[in-house]
């Protein structure tokens, strides 16, 4: 047999003028180029049928007449470009090949006769020595005496097709009467066209290196799939009236993957292909015992069935990529250098692991598709290995909407939250990515190893058109309220076009919650729920909890269309968004009238909402500690609001007063020493009112906690009272101290007598002084004249002490509180009323004047 591959020339010399050639120089330069025409076709365009050669089988009177092979194309492994032909032209010249046509539709061959291959010795037809079972097919033309019918061939059922191309050197005879140099030797290219039996076609597929393909295991093109969980199911079984539980829901998936084995079949699949390409096998039984435990746990079960159902789609990746697979980076040069395999006679299967493929060049396989099969393989390796559940994740994932794809392939959705991404994961997630140097383009829940770029890390913010879908993740094992808002917040600041509706496994009696349902109610009504850990665009998506006492969430479903929360508008106001935490009840404004509002807070917290006499009040001293310094939002029968609430702490800070009095220089002086005591004392302002004059200093307390005062000239009858405002984060806590005063111990004296002088006045005969104080003031002041003035005076004594005080009225700066004139400004709108008390310096009595209305209005 002569391979022309077998030994590749790989230069050749050029020639001078009138130089005498050598036929082995000659020969050196056509066998260059005739080895490079063939290393061209096998290493740059590919090996086997490229198109047609089809058998059919010709009948007439139910006897087979003919057999017609259609025109085609193949490439044999040494190179050799095979097509049917025809002789056109027969030379003339004894020395000279007869020259022949391709343009033929097809060839009938209608005779046969016993093949035999001696003076090749084809190797793929010898076992041993002995020649396995051949005959050649003729057309009517070219058929012998030897030949017989075609309707005498037997046994059609075992017999196959083979296209051989006989290459021989014609033997050279003597020369006679022309010189041997014009004639060479004769290069036999006899394409025959041969049948065999299932035993020598086999013999000949054990030799051929090429042909073993996953695409040939019996049933491997047949799907994958996972049985749907079907919720209905469960309304079917049991009846409306039937109260669900957890574990009826999980049972529905449970029961799924114990009947799919949690996913045997698949991965048996796998591995046999696997096994073909040379790939190591994926152990079921690890993986299996992975599922078992992440549905031990208390939530999750419906990730532990999408995972199965990713694997069953990367398994129709690999479905959809085998057939076009055959490709070859450097073909077996001695697989089938003379031959091509067409197939069995009468076969009822499409594709016949008797019959070559062609087997692409990478340089023509666009999709690199043999490359795609070998990477989706690493990548249902990389999803059995970095699959992973906890629940203990999930509570504290942060939940997130991640666009992805509705249908297509898996390696186009974004990468699903409970697979551990590394490196290597990445890169076989999306076959196109990795292959343009871009897997870290791909979009996931875990951004870490992805790209920096804004598209990539928050991709919400961008073009949505080519995104059918909305991956919802990270909200199991939450609160409902908690999932409920988050997700609404998410959808309305990124304006996504979907609905959330909450159901409960426990009956909502009179539930006026148009964003919650009785999840047996709603299964009535709406049918078609299922979990596609998401929600796609224009759908609702709908999470699970088993009742609002226990309400973390177990379970996600969702429809494809929109329903069916109602469209009313909802608004909640309160009159400031800054509460202190000892404020008073505050009213809400609600919209619809009869809504009812509740706090956004976690479980067992309380978000201050209460209801007095059927009306909803925000009362912040009811706000659970653990909330202080947070906004908290509300909703209104079930639907976010805009209106937020924030209570601030206020101080709780206690004062205690030491006081002593002394006689100093005719005038008595107590000092008063105010101690101070809280959590976090000096971290606010302190602000005095010694007299409760309305006039305010603010003094701080040391750092031991003190502020020293001193009055001068109380009088016992006449002790003021204290005011202290301790103000920080914006509220303030009044302090009133009152009866702070402690008189100092008098001693006691007895007088025995008393002598008086001649002349001299007796101690009865003096006369205690009468003390007045008058007031007066503007009866009606306009609020545009900014400040008005009061008069005092006082009579009876030499010396006097004032006190003006403002018994009622709204907060105004005063100014001269201990004189005799008062200045009042920063005038607000309101009824005022003044006293002034006048205290007589040298005998300590006192009067009050007549109170003092004034009335400021709008001017």
């Amino acid at each position: 047999m002569n391979n022309q591959l077998s030994n590749i020339s790989t230069q050749y010399r050029k020639f001078s003028k009138g130089q005498y050639v050598e036929h082995t120089q000659f020969n050196e330069f056509l066998d260059f180029f005739e080895d490079q025409d063939r290393l061209s076709r096998v290493m740059l365009q590919g090996v086997g049928i490229i198109c047609g050669l089809k058998p059919e089988l010709i009948y007439k009177d139910r006897l087979l007449n003919s057999l017609q092979l259609s025109q085609g194309v193949a490439i044999t492994t040494d190179g050799d470009l095979l097509t049917l032909n025809n002789i056109n032209n027969i030379s003339k010249d004894l020395y000279v090949s007869d020259l022949k046509t391709i343009d033929i539709a097809a060839n009938n061959y209608t005779h046969f006769k016993v093949y035999d291959n001696f003076k090749v010795k084809y190797p793929a037809f010898y076992e041993g020595s002995k020649q396995i079972d051949l005959w050649e097919l003729s057309t009517p033309e070219e058929a012998g005496s030897d030949f017989q019918a075609i309707k005498n061939l037997t046994n059609l059922e075992d017999k196959y097709l083979l296209l051989y191309l006989e290459s021989f050197e014609k033997e050279v005879k003597p020369c006679r009467g022309v010189d041997c140099d014009n004639h060479g030797i004769q290069q036999i290219r006899n394409l025959k066209v041969l049948i065999t039996t299932e035993k020598g076609i086999n013999y000949i597929l054990e030799k051929d290196k090429m042909q073993p393909h996953p695409l040939f295991l019996e049933g491997i093109m047949n799907g994958a799939k996972l049985e749907r969980a079907i919720v209905e199911n469960l309304i079917t079984e049991k009846g409306a009236e039937a109260q669900f539980s957890y574990s009826d829901v999980k049972k529905l998936y449970s029961d799924i993957l114990e009947k799919n084995n949690y996913g045997e079949a698949v991965f048996k699949k796998i591995n046999a292909i696997s096994e073909i390409v040379g790939i190591p096998a994926v152990n079921h039984e690890a993986f299996k015992n992975v599922l078992k435990e992440s549905l031990s746990q208390a939530v999750g079960f419906q990730y532990v069935y999408d995972v199965v159902k990713d694997l069953m789609d990367t398994y129709f990746e690999i479905t959809k990529s085998l057939p076009q697979s055959f490709t070859k980076c450097l073909p077996d040069l001695l697989s089938f250098p003379k031959h091509i395999m067409l197939g069995k006679l009468i076969s009822d299967v499409q594709l016949d692991p008797a019959r070559h493929r062609f087997y692409n060049s990478p340089v023509l396989d666009d999709e690199k598709a043999t490359q795609k099969v070998k990477e989706l393989l690493n990548r249902f390796k990389q999803q059995v290995q970095n699959f992973r559940y906890s629940g203990n994740f999930e509570t504290d994932a942060q939940i997130k909407i991640i666009p992805s794809q509705k249908s297509g392939a898996l390696g186009n959705k974004a990468i699903p939250f409970y697979y551990e991404i590394n490196e290597d994961f990445l890169k076989a997630w999306n076959f196109d990515k990795t292959s343009q140097r871009s897997s870290q383009y791909n979009l996931a829940y875990n951004t870490d190893l992805l790209s920096s770029d804004a598209h990539i890390q928050k991709p919400l913010d961008f073009n949505k058109d080519k995104n059918s879908f909305y991956n919802i993740e990270g909200h199991i094992n939450k609160s409902y309220l908690e999932v409920f808002n988050k997700i609404t917040q998410i959808r309305n600041e990124q304006q996504l076009d979907f609905d959330v509706m909450v159901l409960s496994l426990a009956e909502l009696v009179n539930n006026k919650d148009m964003f919650k349902a009785y999840f047996n109610e709603y299964l009535e009504n709406h049918q078609g729920l299922e979990h596609k850990r998401g929600v796609e665009k224009g759908g609702t998506f709908l999470i699970v909890c088993e009742n609002l006492k226990n309400a973390k969430i177990i379970a996600d479903f969702s429809l494809p269309y929109i329903c069916c929360t109602p469209k009313i508008e909802v608004k909640l106001a309160l009159p400031d968004t800054v509460f202190c935490s000892k404020s008073g009840p505050v009213p809400f404004t609600v919209f619809p009238m009869n809504g009812d509002v509740e706090a956004i807070v976690a479980e067992g917290l309380s978000g201050g909402v209460e209801v007095i006499d059927s009306k909803y009040f925000f009362n912040p001293s009811k706000v659970s500690p653990e909330l202080y310094n947070q906004a908290i939002s509300f909703s209104v029968n079930g639907k976010l609001t805009d209106c937020t609430a924030e209570v601030i702490p206020q101080a709780d800070i206690h004062i205690a007063v030491d006081s002593e009095t002394v006689l100093n220089k005719d005038i008595t002086e107590t000092k008063v020493t105010f101690t101070v005591s809280g959590a976090n004392f000096s971290d606010y302002t302190y602000s005095w009112d010694f007299f409760d004059s309305g006039e305010w200093v603010v003094v701080n307390p040391d750092k031991d906690g003190h502020v020293f005062y001193s009055y001068y000239g109380l009088v016992p009858e006449r002790i003021p009272t204290i005011r202290i405002n301790v103000s920080g984060k914006g509220c303030t806590q009044e302090i009133v101290l009152s009866d702070w005063y402690e008189s100092p111990s008098v001693p006691t004296v007895t007088v025995d007598s008393i002598n008086f002088s001649d002349g001299g006045v007796s101690c009865c005969e003096g006369s205690i002084p009468e003390i007045k104080a008058d007031a007066s003031g503007p009866e009606r002041v306009f609020l545009k004249e900014l400040t008005f003035k009061l008069t005092g005076k006082g009579e009876g004594a030499s010396s006097f002490m004032y006190s003006w005080e403002k018994i009622q009225g709204p907060i105004v700066t005063l100014t001269g509180v201990n004189s005799p004139d008062l200045q009042v400004t920063d005038l607000v709108i309101g009824e005022y009323i003044f006293q002034l008390t006048v205290v007589d310096v040298e005998s300590g009595l006192f009067a009050k004047s007549q109170e003092v209305r004034v009335n400021v209005s709008e001017g």
